[in-house]
């Protein structure tokens, strides 16, 4: 099996409050069906995501973090063994307080 190289996100124009370090390994990336999947980690910090042509399932492992819906202002505390889906569209911002790992899926919803 290749191994699966880890890549440190450069998200500095999303960062909101911190420092926080983002960083992927993606496992799986298929052309055809437009679908990715693989971890994600980030260090404490605030930022902005964007679920910019995808829909992502989501699936905590380690830590938390609490989401704000950017368009309802709703927020979600999201800890260890939470699975849940964020549409496609879907503005968000996070602010991890220590740490936060999750295994996800995106499926690309482009033409």
């Amino acid at each position: 099996t290749p191994e699966v190289a880890r890549v440190i996100k450069d998200d500095a124009h999303n960062i909101v409050e911190g420092t926080p370090e983002q960083s992927s390994w993606l496992y799986s990336n298929d052309g055809t069906t437009g679908s990715r999947s693989g971890f994600w980690e980030s260090t404490a910090g605030k930022f902005r995501a964007k679920m910019d042509g995808f829909t992502e399932f989501c699936h905590i492992i380690e830590g938390e973090a609490h989401v704000t819906d950017l368009g309802t202002g709703a927020v979600h505390t999201v800890r260890a063994g939470d699975v849940f889906v964020m549409q496609a569209g879907l503005e968000t911002e996070w602010h991890v307080p220590t740490f936060i790992r999750k295994s996800f899926t995106l499926c690309d919803v482009r033409p």
